[in-house]
């Protein structure tokens, strides 16, 4: 409760801070950079051009209010982001993207989230728009996410009533690419047109749903939309919950109880009997 209302609370502060946008681009391969500071209100931050950004000391970014200033608060184009403690937020009022993956043809991009980590899709104003944001969007072939932890959350639609028919975001969107799940909260579909998703876990697919235990321990419980084909589960049977113990389960004790029972109570029986054959 006191994280979500510290969240909260970040998250207001961000939004208010300024309505000027700021752009920041990382387009050098040759450096490995690191964001450095606490806060990053009303930005669109850029990595290309090969560059490698880190996100690892708990800075928290929000994409601007305005769809004019760019959809995405991180977007990530033939190039890497290292996402391992912090948090992004979409856009708020226009359901702005938390984070995009896209590459080239001829390149690649990726993106990796670790423990530390809350994504979030912006919200939705009736004034502007009625569909919640994505939290994180892989969108070409040759661009991939990888989930080994953290809280992944979809955008919120328009919840005033004059707002009619509204939608949340997704908490992933793959129209094209690739994106593992090892570990994570996710709060929102995932939502595949062309991609692939690989899931680690003891997880299954069931009436449109993925439920089970990720690799880390986290539970899942998220609707899929798109094609089964391109849905892969790498089952991992060590992270399954604990069966209830059944009364065929030798090693349960339920057996052993119950065999006790049924002696007891024929050394009872013959006992009465002796003692009715004395008297």
């Amino acid at each position: 409760m006191k994280i979500a209302l510290l969240l909260s609370i970040i998250i207001t502060a961000l939004t208010l801070a300024t309505t000027n946008a700021i752009r920041l681009h990382y387009n050098s391969s040759s450096t490995i950079h690191t964001l450095t500071n606490s806060f990053y209100p009303s930005h669109n931050i850029f990595i290309s051009g090969g560059s490698t950004l880190q996100l690892l000391n708990g800075a928290a970014i929000t994409g601007p209010s305005s769809v004019d200033d760019g959809e995405s608060a991180v977007r990530i184009d033939d190039a890497t982001f290292i996402a391992v403690n912090g948090t992004i937020v979409g856009g708020a009022d226009f359901g702005g993207i938390g984070v995009t993956i896209s590459s080239s043809r001829d390149d690649n991009a990726e993106a990796s989230f670790g423990t530390g980590m809350a994504v979030y899709g912006g919200d939705a104003a009736r004034n502007k728009t009625t569909q919640g944001g994505d939290a994180v969007q892989v969108i070409h072939a040759g661009s991939k996410a990888t989930f080994d932890g953290g809280t992944i959350v979809a955008g919120k639609g328009c919840s005033q009533e004059v707002c009619g028919v509204s939608y949340n975001g997704n908490a992933i969107k793959v129209i094209m690419g690739e994106v593992i799940v090892k570990g994570g909260m996710f709060d929102g579909d995932f939502y595949n047109l062309q991609g692939s998703i690989l899931i680690y876990g003891c997880v299954e697919v069931r009436d449109g749903r993925i439920e089970g235990v990720l690799s880390d321990g986290s539970v899942i419980d998220v609707a899929y939309v798109g094609e089964e084909e391109q849905l892969e589960i790498v089952y991992d049977e060590s992270v399954c919950p604990a069966a209830a113990p059944t009364i065929d389960d030798p090693t349960s004790g339920i057996e052993s109880v119950r065999s006790f029972t049924l002696v007891l109570v024929s050394i009872t029986t013959v006992s009465l009997a002796m003692a009715v054959c004395c008297l």
